[in-house]
């Protein structure tokens, strides 16, 4: 049977992969919304943030459906929960737990994968190949991310969207570090079109 993946359906705007990762639960209409319903989401997941090619990804989730996998798979939300604490603390700025980072290093020495060489444009390049086989080993890069985050990032861009229904993170790159909402498409103008509307309504008073 044919195991159909929507990669589409993950909001991107973490501008960090460990963010992307911890952004896989939403909310939606006011209501919570998990993104990895299933083992075969951690696959569309892993198209969507580049960590698997599409042909890779669909053979995965074909077998970590038919087989399963659903301890694996429960592990990858566990280690979701551990990032989202992670990023809380780092925000509020609040001291990371040692239980946090035992996590993470956990996940990090489960990192496999090899070194290949390919041609470019200015001549060879080289890449890390991950070894990917079930679903909780996509955990190792987002380990490596997070761990990355919070080594080298900076705390104070670690935001989360300031549109009280929403729960999404990002890590603010922009050149002020004024950026405020997870998306202007979404959130941003959503919010712009409410603050319209509310002062139109205390004009007309």
């Amino acid at each position: 049977m044919m195991t159909t993946l929507n990669w589409t359906k993950f909001p991107l705007i973490g501008n960090h992969l460990s963010l992307d990762f911890v952004n896989t639960k939403i909310a939606e209409n006011g209501k919570p919304r998990d993104l990895l319903e299933r083992p075969a989401d951690a696959a569309a997941w892993a198209i969507a943030v580049k960590l698997l090619d599409r042909t890779r990804a669909k053979k995965l989730a074909k077998i970590w459906q038919e087989a399963g996998n659903r301890e694996e798979f429960e592990e990858m939300l566990r280690f979701r929960k551990v990032l989202h604490a992670l990023v809380e603390a780092m925000r509020s700025g609040e001291s990371v737990k040692a239980p946090t980072l035992n996590a993470i290093n956990e996940r990090l020495r489960t990192l496999n994968g090899y070194a290949e060489v390919l041609p470019s444009d200015e001549g060879f390049t080289k890449r890390f190949v991950l070894e990917i086989h079930t679903p909780n080993q996509l955990l190792a890069p987002v380990a490596e991310a997070a761990a990355d985050l919070l080594c080298y990032g900076n705390p104070a861009y670690v935001k989360k969207c300031e549109n009280p229904s929403c729960v999404l993170y990002f890590y603010d790159g922009t050149k002020n570090h004024s950026r405020r909402w997870c998306s202007m498409k979404a959130c941003g103008n959503r919010t712009k079109v409410a603050a319209f509307y509310q002062r139109q309504r205390q004009q007309a008073k």
